[in-house]
């Protein structure tokens, strides 16, 4: 009765094991499939560049102490890096360091600002 109880714990433990990193596997979208989900082709400044600066860069860029006084708390000041071109230097490391720190925006947040930049850089 113990080897039949080890053999069905092994199996139960493994299938849990499975389902558990089958899970992982969805979670996010593009890293998973690309940019096929990413909606980059009419990006505004509200729906799409500010919630990525809140999320990504204002920790460091807000207005109290900015990092390397590079405040980016309001579109004006977004869209004068914009028009500097250092704001997609620093996204894809053209002469400036990569920004965020942290790591690398995924390739569907890149073209978005790059469109948005392309596009006149629409509130």
């Amino acid at each position: 009765m113990t080897k039949r109880f080890g053999i069905l714990s092994v199996c139960i433990i493994t299938g849990l094991l499975a389902l558990a990193l089958q899970g992982c596997y969805y979670d996010n979208k593009a890293e998973n499939y690309g940019s096929a989900g990413c909606d980059s082709a009419n990006p505004t400044y509200t729906k799409n560049i500010a919630p990525l600066i809140n999320q990504s860069c204002i920790g460091c860029h807000g207005s109290s102490g900015a990092s390397a006084g590079v405040s980016l708390t309001t579109y004006d000041l977004v869209k004068t890096y914009a028009v500097k071109g250092s704001l997609m230097g620093t996204l894809k490391q053209n002469g400036y360091s990569l920004m965020p720190p942290g790591g690398k925006l995924s390739d569907c947040k890149i073209s978005q600002v790059d469109k948005w930049i392309q596009n006149g850089m629409p509130q």
